[in-house]
């Protein structure tokens, strides 16, 4: 269930023998040095790069830990693959001249880390991927629609799902070691939650280090919360008028009793999710505005089963089959 992960230290040294390359950018007019990168590139292996961080230095080492062990991320690792992913990264760091405590890299810090799983689903991908395109993420500003691959993201996370096979096709050396033709079925959706920087990871799954990130349960927990936050967007977005919403609820709780029945009534609940564009932290942000948290919450949890009680029974079929799936 892990993937991708970038470790980080202070507490290293460069052996004498090493692979490291320093890069320089130099004014061209007065050759003064602007910049200055340190870096080492394994071949099929991972990254390392040195960076300031005041007055210390700071190793980072980053690489696709199934890559590592079975040279394909198409075969998951194992809850049994840890001491296996720790003499891995070991390596990496002979390989590149990294020296550090023998005893620290299962206690790494840990600035990067993808969660996946590879789900083998059972109609045409392309079915699963175009529900998901028409999918929104409360939270995550951006949406991103390429060749068979959603995109839900922000400056710090990222959830993106894509046809794994068809990814694999385009690499040779995954391609032979997961032992994919050409004429292989492209059947497997491949679902990836991504946490870009050391804060995100210890604020989302309050994890810090490389052996406290490596847990399947915290894995699979992360890929359902994620999962459970898509919305599918059945029609466009029409006008939002946030403040006449806001001052009409206001109007009727002061007014009537059951306020929040009376004002989706007027509006009806397809009309009003339509105007929202069905985003869950701008119809929290409005009922928060105009009721008590429990009272707010009650609401939004009725508006969600409204959602999901509403979806069409091919969409509904095809998300269940995730879930379903990713819960395993």
């Amino acid at each position: 269930m892990l993937d991708t992960v970038r470790l980080f230290t202070r507490d290293f040294d460069i052996a004498r023998n090493n692979k490291f390359q320093t890069q320089t950018l130099a004014d061209c007019a007065t050759g003064e040095i602007k910049s200055e990168r340190t870096f080492c590139n394994i071949p099929h292996g991972g990254r390392f790069n040195i960076k300031p961080q005041g007055s210390e230095r700071c190793l980072l080492f980053e690489a696709s830990l199934p890559k590592l062990i079975y040279e394909t991320s198409l075969t998951e690792l194992k809850a049994s693959d840890f001491e296996r992913c720790v003499d891995a990264v070991r390596g990496q760091f002979v390989a590149a001249g990294a020296v550090i405590d023998k005893q620290s890299f299962e206690s790494l810090a840990v600035s990067r880390l993808d969660y996946c799983r590879n789900i083998q689903v059972d109609h045409n991908i392309v079915d699963y991927l175009a529900l998901l395109k028409n999918c929104s993420f409360g939270g995550r500003v951006g949406t991103s629609w390429q060749t068979e691959t959603v995109t839900f993201f922000n400056k710090s996370q990222e959830l993106c799902l894509y046809n794994k096979i068809l990814e694999v096709k385009q690499d040779a050396r995954q391609s032979a070691a997961a032992g994919v033709r050409s004429d292989t079925p492209e059947n497997v959706l491949r679902i990836e939650s991504r946490m870009k920087a050391a804060d995100v990871v210890r604020r989302s799954i309050h994890r810090r280090t490389f052996s406290e990130c490596f847990d399947f349960d915290v894995a699979r927990s992360k890929l359902l919360s994620e999962f459970d936050k898509l919305i599918h967007d059945t029609g466009r977005q029409l006008e939002l008028n946030f403040n006449d919403d806001l001052l009409r609820l206001r109007e009727l709780k002061d007014t009537v009793r059951y306020s929040w029945r009376e004002f989706i009534t007027c509006k009806s609940m397809p009309l009003f999710l339509m105007q929202y564009n069905n985003d869950l932290e701008l119809i929290k942000k409005l009922l928060l505005s105009a009721y008590s948290r429990r009272h707010a919450y009650d609401i939004l949890r009725d508006i969600k089963d409204f959602m999901s009680e509403n979806r069409t029974q091919q969409e509904r079929h095809l998300l269940d089959e995730l879930k379903l799936k990713l819960a395993a």
